[in-house]
């Protein structure tokens, strides 16, 4: 840690050190403002005002703009994108924190709306890899795109009606739950090298089938009808990881990256000011896309406050 002596306008009270852990300490580690402060004169003997610390971390949010403009970039072109959303707060009022991970870069927006401009903005709806996603209407608007619905959202519909489900209305999840876990068994046998590419598109074909024969017939329950009519909107979009290797069958990657931002929503409420939401929404994306590549983001931000700009979001 260090305090700057340059004097006339490069003067700084605090050098670029301090100022990165000022950022990792709230955007990482979740500390508030108010304890940033502390945990500074504590063990460093520094003293900060809490506004202080504030307008260092805005300040990093403005010198990473460029930045996070290229990991937008890299997130568009990624072959495949998880978005995903969470609730968030601004100025005390409801907010939205939506995500994009990409294969080497991740992407947040502070939002007032859970809507589809969001994704619109940084994916683009001429996209043309796959997207990785819930159910979600809005994701259907990437014409261009394939997807992958994903399987873990309906594993958990499906245990939830499985929890009240009586005689034969048991049917129809057991169903669903069996095809898909067939398809999860089928891709590691592949994997494995215990099933051809061929013998992978014709049992792919086959569960394709079983799955369709499944869901169009009208159920017997208003629950089950109500996850056919879902699974029959989107029937060609649960087997796409069978088609495309390597690809998740799930949006586990997205669920990750939230939780990051979920964690500190809980600590500390979201944030006071627009202007903080986006530097929140920078910030948090330079921090994941460092954590993605292996890098130390705390490296990373001290470089770039010293004015040593290193290329971090690189296309996939």
């Amino acid at each position: 840690m260090q305090t700057s002596d340059a004097l006339g306008a490069a003067a700084s009270q605090l050098g670029p050190d301090t100022q990165a852990a000022i950022v990792d300490l709230n955007k990482n580690a979740g500390l508030s403002h108010g304890k940033v402060v502390r945990t500074l004169a504590n063990l460093f003997g520094i003293s900060l005002t809490r506004g202080g610390a504030v307008h260092a971390v805005l300040r990093a949010g403005r010198r990473c703009e460029p930045v996070y403009e290229a990991i937008c970039r890299s997130v568009r072109r990624s072959p495949w994108v998880v978005p995903d959303e969470t609730g968030w707060r601004v100025g005390g009022l409801p907010a939205w924190l939506h995500g994009f991970v990409g294969s080497t870069s991740t992407a947040y927006v502070v939002d007032p709306t859970r809507s589809h401009k969001p994704a619109e903005r940084i994916v683009g709806l001429d996209y043309a890899g796959t997207m990785i996603h819930d159910g979600w209407a809005p994701y259907d608007r990437f014409e261009k795109a394939a997807h992958q619905q994903c399987n873990q959202h309906i594993f958990n519909r499906c245990g939830e009606l499985l929890e009240t489900a009586s005689g034969g209305a048991v049917r129809f999840p057991r169903r669903i739950n069996e095809l898909l876990h067939r398809g999860l068994l089928l891709r590691d046998r592949h994997a494995d090298g215990k099933v051809t590419d061929h013998g992978l598109a014709v049992a792919r074909g086959r569960l394709q089938n079983a799955l369709e024969d499944a869901v169009f017939p009208n159920k017997t329950t208003a629950a089950n009808e109500q996850l056919a009519k879902h699974l029959w909107k989107h029937i060609g979009e649960f087997f796409t990881y069978l088609r495309i290797p390597g690809l998740d069958a799930t949006n586990w990657r997205a669920e990750q990256a939230m939780r990051f931002g979920v964690i500190l929503r809980k600590v500390w409420g979201g944030n006071r000011t627009w202007a903080g939401a986006k530097a929140q929404a920078i910030l948090m994306s330079v921090w994941r896309t460092c954590w993605q590549q292996g890098r130390t983001a705390f490296d990373f931000f001290s470089h770039l406050l010293r004015g040593r700009i290193e290329p971090l979001a690189q296309p996939p």
